[in-house]
């Protein structure tokens, strides 16, 4: 076999596996941009989210428990950089025993930010910011004359 034909045929089968390997891509991309398409959000989805903003859970917690540790927590000495105290959003995550596990968030137009993350000891008249580490929380200076309200109104 000549050389020239070596070569002819080599380059023929070089060009079908990159013909081959071009046609694995386009599919794997098509089925790809059909994922995203199908996942991309459409106006209706968009529109449906903005008009669902988060709120204060109520449960089991009256509109008097939230005004009793709003109150706490605007006497505090809790600061934030990013947001003005007067617009901090108060939500009882969870109960441990006494203690009360807050979130403390920002409501902007669409979205909400979650500031801090708190722990409220009713029985030892504790507040103490756990942002940053649980184990390790920060004790935070509050009027504890306020403290009766909560444990009134607060189950």
């Amino acid at each position: 076999m000549r050389p020239s034909n070596l070569l002819i045929i080599l380059s023929m089968a070089l060009l079908s596996a990159c013909a081959a390997a071009s046609q694995e891509a386009s599919a794997d991309s098509a089925a790809v941009n059909k994922v995203v398409a199908e996942s991309t959000p459409t106006n209706a989805d968009i529109k449906d989210s903005a008009s669902t903003v988060l709120k204060p859970k109520s449960g089991s917690y009256s509109p008097e428990c939230y005004k009793a540790i709003t109150d706490i927590i605007m006497s505090s000495s809790f600061k934030t950089e990013t947001t003005k105290k007067e617009s901090i959003k108060v939500r009882i995550d969870r109960e441990e025993g006494s203690k009360l596990v807050l979130q403390l968030f920002a409501s902007e137009k669409d979205h909400e930010s979650t500031l801090a993350w708190l722990r409220l000891d009713k029985a030892n008249e504790k507040l103490e910011d756990i942002t940053l580490d649980p184990a390790s929380p920060v004790a935070l200076r509050y009027d504890t004359t306020l403290i009766s309200a909560l444990r009134q109104n607060c189950p």
